[in-house]
Formats: structure tokens, C-alpha cells, sequence
């Protein structure tokens, strides 16, 4: 009787705390005091592969959404008193995911949704996008040269061809058949689809990344032209995706610069040389135990070489000034700190020792820029933005439910200790669903779902690993939540 008290109190507690909680748009499930919204649901079911399922009778989305319930059910059960809650590593790897949000959501504040189209220049646009153009081209890796060939073009304007067939000659040119899909850097885009470009047209240098600069001839053009149609509706419906973005893209650059007007990076050369070879040493280690040993290596040579004193601990060196900027100085511990939460980020991978240091000093400068957006990011609530706060949730509970439920196998293994009895994954099996039962039965009434809008979406088979580009935490969801193969529904309707 005791026990079916606490067990009412438990779950009418849970049903007050969602009645004073905002209901998220396009809510699918309640679980307690969490949700589950329409958008998280074909995420977590379109982003990340998941087991070949059988497809008939919605059988792939009841699975997705008995397992997203089971996720919930796991953290409200287990998350106030999880062991990987109190986690450093844990609570890093959240902060990063949370600030990651804040400034892609910051990108959006301050370039995306300031964009305005002109329906003049998307008509251009549509006409531009069934051009190709043949190009030659040639790739500068040195800011100098770069801008001597800028000057040049700029002080001699009608001779531009003559200034880029005398910089490289005529023979074996690069060449370059450039379209209008084809993902190219968004100032190349812009160069030479934002206007008609004639033959023998001069493009550029044009500064694309880090010391990366690119200048073009047009040899030749065509125009490849779309049927009408369906054709002619979904090139429309992507131009306007296109420009919008590349106009966001072009404003989110600008305001990068303003906010890092003035701040240069100024490195202590000996320790940046140590942090450099260290980094470049533990990047290439065939594995775990060479990593151990070139960290073991790495402190053996630090008590002669960083100091002229013997170096008595690793707190000395964490001590040390790493680098310098607006001002501010970095040691050693403040960017491991930093990088608890940003791991780095290199543009290009490379074996080459020297290229990889200029690549550590390029992936630290993005790093501290990063640390600035996220400053701005603050300053203006983004860490109360309901993006962010789900996103944080969907990952915070995924990663937490999955610690519990290996946890749970780990404690209700030790009832079958035999590890060559044949049977034991199977009774270890029955052993961990009847625990999913027992708490699904205890949490029964918290659980809540919108049949309707659940009904309305579909799934697709395709297998899919989605991941952004030059980012701290690239994956783009949580992986597939793995708990159970329960495939039939019968959960309370939902009340917004």
C-alpha cells in the first residue's frame, strides 16, 4: 500500500511539474517533465543509421518512438543520481554542444534572418544558374603574391588577361568546368554567378581561406537550359536557397571581423613550438599506447627544456603563457580548459610536420574566435534559446540513457556469471525487457503522446550519417537509440 502511495504521489508530481513547464512546438510525446518534438523525432530517425527494420505498418517509427520514450524514461529514473552526471568530461562535452548552438543560433540573429531578396536579382539569379563557364585557373598559397597580382589588375584594368597569361604562362593552366550546383566556396560562387561574365573575363585574386587565394579566366561559356516545369520550380526554389544563403554566409563573415577588429594572436614561440610537436606527435600515433608514451616522452624532456630551471611539475607548465590577444593572456591551462569543450578543429589534415604545425596555429585562432561569438552569443540571452536548451536536452538525455542502460545489462548480468553458458545473453535478454516493463508500468501515467501528428509523419529506410563541416562536435544527432524492438503503441493522448 506504501509503496502504490509513493508510487501516486511519484507520478502526479511529474504531471504537475509538465503542467507548469512550456510546451515546445510541435510537441509528438511527454515523458514526465521532458518531450519529444515532431522535428527531434525525424532527426534522430533520418540523421543516424539505425538496424534494418522491417517497414510494414509504421513498424519503423512505433520501434523510434517506444525507444525515444525508453531514452526519457531511463533519465528520469536514473539522471538525478547517474555517476556520468557528476562527469567533467560529461558536463564539457554538453558546454560544447550548448555553445556550438549558441553560435550557430547567433548566425542566424545576425546574418541569416537579415537577409532581403530582391525579386529583380532572383529572376538574374534563375537566368545566371544555367550557365557554365570553362575556366583557367591557377591557386596562390602565398597572401604576397596574391595581392602584388591584385594591385596589378586593379592599376591596369584593361589589362587583365595580359597580367594573368604573364604571371604563369600559357602552358598546361589548370582548367575547370565551373556549374552552378556544384558546391564551390561562396566568393567563388558569387564571382561567377552573380553577374554574366564574358569571354576572357579576369576574376580575381580572390582571398578564399587562410593563405588561400584563387584567380580565374573564362575560356568559354555556355547555357544549359532547364525544360520548364517541375524542373524550372525546384531550380527556383533553390536559387532562392542559395542566394539567401550565400548572402547570410557573405554578413556572417563581416560580422566575424567586426567583432575581431583589432585582435591579433600573439604567440610565446618556445611553447607554442612544444605544444605544436606535442599535438603533431600524439595526431599521428598508431595508437593508444604510443599516445601514452609520446605524452610519458613529453614530460621527461619538459624538466630540461622549457625553463632554465629544471621544470618541477606539469602545474609549472600549465602556468606558463601560451599566447597573447587583446590584451589578454593565455596559459597553457587556460587552452586546455578551452579545448575541454572545443576540441580543435583542423581545416586540412595533413602528415607534413611543418604543415601541421601552420595548421595547430590556424585551428587556435579559430578556436579563440569561437570564444568570442560565444561571448556575443551570451551577451544577448542566446543561452536561453529554446533551440539551444532542446538541443542540449536531446543529447544530455541520449548520452545519459545509454550510460544507464549499459549500467542496468552490467547489474543484472552479475545474476548469470557464467559467461560460456549458451543461454545467458538470452535469460540476460528476458531479465533487462521485464525491467523495461516494470518501468514503463511505474511511469505509465506520466507518458503522453499526439497520435495525430505521430500519424502524419514517415520515415524513410534510407540509411543516412549526417555531419557538419569545421565544427567542434560534427555529428549531427545522437545515434539510434537501442533499448528495445517494441513495435505497438497504447499511450495516453497528449494535452497541449
Amino acid at each position: 500500500m506504501k509503496q502504490l502511495l509513493l508510487l501516486t504521489l511519484l507520478t502526479s508530481a511529474l504531471i504537475f511539474v509538465c503542467a507548469q513547464k512550456k510546451v515546445p512546438e510541435n510537441a509528438l510525446a511527454r515523458v514526465g517533465d521532458k518531450y519529444i518534438t515532431a522535428k527531434e523525432f525525424q532527426y534522430r530517425g533520418e540523421f543516424a543509421p539505425h538496424p534494418s527494420y522491417p517497414s510494414h505498418d509504421r513498424n519503423l517509427e512505433k520501434i523510434l518512438l517506444n525507444n525515444l520514450i525508453t531514452e526519457k524514461l531511463f533519465v528520469l529514473e536514473h539522471g538525478r543520481d547517474s555517476e556520468l552526471a557528476a562527469n567533467e568530461n560529461f558536463k564539457n562535452y554538453l558546454k560544447g554542444i550548448k555553445e556550438q548552438k549558441m553560435r550557430e543560433q547567433l548566425f542566424y540573429e545576425k546574418a541569416y534572418h537579415t537577409v532581403q531578396l530582391d525579386s529583380n536579382e532572383i529572376k538574374k539569379r534563375m537566368i545566371l544558374s544555367q550557365r557554365e563557364y570553362d575556366l583557367e585557373f591557377y591557386s596562390i598559397k602565398k597572401d604576397s603574391i596574391a595581392r602584388a597580382l591584385r594591385d596589378k589588375v586593379e592599376a591596369n584594368p584593361d589589362k587583365r588577361v595580359e597580367v594573368f597569361d604573364n604571371a604563369w604562362g600559357m602552358e598546361n593552366r589548370p582548367k575547370w568546368t565551373a556549374k552552378w550546383k556544384d558546391p564551390d566556396h561562396v566568393r567563388i560562387h558569387e564571382a561567377l554567378f552573380s553577374g554574366p561574365l564574358a569571354q576572357d573575363s579576369v576574376i580575381g585574386p580572390i582571398a578564399l581561406n587562410h593563405g588561400d587565394w584563387i584567380m580565374m579566366k573564362v575560356v568559354d561559356w555556355r547555357d544549359v537550359l532547364l525544360m520548364g516545369g517541375l524542373d524550372a520550380e525546384l531550380r527556383h526554389k533553390e536559387v532562392i536557397e542559395k542566394v539567401t544563403m550565400n548572402k547570410a554566409t557573405l554578413a556572417w563573415d563581416k560580422y566575424i571581423s567586426d567583432v575581431m577588429r583589432g585582435k591579433q594572436i600573439e604567440f610565446n614561440p618556445d611553447v607554442f613550438l612544444k605544444l605544436a610537436e606535442l599535438t603533431y606527435n600524439l595526431e599521428t600515433a598508431a595508437d593508444r599506447a604510443e599516445q601514452q608514451m609520446v605524452m610519458r616522452n613529453f614530460w621527461q624532456q619538459e624538466d630540461s627544456l622549457l625553463t632554465a630551471a629544471d621544470l618541477p611539475s606539469e602545474e609549472l607548465f600549465l602556468q606558463q603563457p601560451f599566447f597573447i590577444i587583446d590584451g589578454v593572456t593565455w596559459t597553457v591551462g587556460d587552452f586546455r580548459a578551452a579545448i575541454a569543450s572545443h576540441p580543435l578543429v583542423y581545416r586540412k589534415r595533413t602528415a607534413d610536420r611543418s604543415a601541421f604545425y601552420e595548421q595547430f596555429r590556424i585551428s587556435i585562432a579559430d578556436l579563440v574566435r569561437d570564444q568570442y561569438l560565444t561571448q556575443e552569443a551570451y551577451k544577448i540571452g542566446l543561452d536561453e534559446d529554446v533551440q539551444v536548451a532542446r538541443t542540449v536536452e536531446m543529447w544530455h538525455d541520449a548520452l545519459l540513457s545509454t550510460y544507464e542502460r549499459d549500467q542496468t545489462l552490467k547489474r543484472l548480468g552479475e545474476a548469470f556469471p557464467d559467461t560460456t553458458d549458451p543461454s545467458r545473453q538470452q535469460n540476460l535478454k528476458k531479465a533487462f525487457d521485464n525491467y523495461l516493463e516494470e518501468l514503463f508500468a511505474k511511469y505509465d501515467d506520466a507518458i503522453q503522446v499526439d497520435e495525430e501528428l505521430f500519424n502524419e509523419i514517415e520515415l524513410t529506410n534510407t540509411q543516412l550519417f549526417v555531419m557538419q563541416g569545421q565544427v567542434p562536435y560534427p555529428v549531427a544527432v545522437p545515434s539510434w537509440p537501442m533499448f528495445s524492438t517494441k513495435n505497438t503503441l497504447g499511450y495516453k493522448t497528449l494535452s497541449k
